[in-house]
């Protein structure tokens, strides 16, 4: 009986394990962007309630970002989740006069995850774990790149030439290759500038 009991209690913790690891896998996968195209939905169908709901989903994940970041990855996240939660406050109110104030500030907020993201690659690099810096930089590119399309603004042949070297350095950086210092700390910079500056662009708006 107390054996049964035994292994009564090790399936279940078993089965928590395999349960909390799943959650943490979808935790890790989570993006802003459903809460960002839902919002959107539901301000143009009039519900602001819904839409800062959403809104308001999306500066609670951002706020969890800052936890693990650092530099400017944590002060971009941090303005970049006060300003979503200010702005769910004037959707509520019914201040918020048109859909092209949202945009703005989720392409802000894709600033802040790129240079957050940004950070985590540089910092991974030089301490040669490869293959971190490389997701790292794959995920700021991403994150930029829909900055572009929340932004409505449309990369310079200049910037998609940054983003197409630093996309082949992520490449290589996945696959375990360190590349040469000069190469990669060049590119590297090159991304960072790119980020500031599209920073910089939305800002102005």
């Amino acid at each position: 009986m107390r054996h049964f009991r035994f292994f009564a209690l090790v399936i279940v913790i078993v089965t928590i394990s395999v349960w909390l690891s799943a959650a943490a896998e979808a935790a890790s996968k989570e993006s802003v962007e459903p809460y960002f195209q839902k919002a959107r939905q539901d301000y143009l169908q009039k519900n602001m309630k819904a839409a800062a709901d959403e809104v308001r989903k999306s500066a609670t994940y951002l706020k969890s970002e800052t936890s693990a970041a650092k530099g400017n990855g944590k002060k971009a996240l941090t303005a970049s989740y006060r300003e979503l939660d200010k702005l769910a406050g004037e959707l509520e109110k019914g201040t918020v006069k048109s859909v092209k104030e949202m945009e703005i500030s989720f392409a802000s907020a894709y600033e802040a995850l790129a240079t957050n993201s940004h950070v985590k690659s540089t910092d991974a690099w030089s301490r040669k774990e490869f293959k971190k810096a490389g997701d790292e930089l794959e995920a700021a590119i991403d994150e930029l790149e829909k900055g572009f399309a929340w932004g409505r603004h449309k990369a310079d042949a200049s910037t998609r030439k940054v983003i197409g070297e630093s996309k082949e350095l992520s490449k290589k950086l996945k696959e375990g290759a360190g590349r040469s210092s000069a190469e990669a700390s060049e590119s590297l910079k090159d991304m960072g500038d790119e980020i500031r500056m599209f920073g910089l662009i939305i800002s102005s708006k």
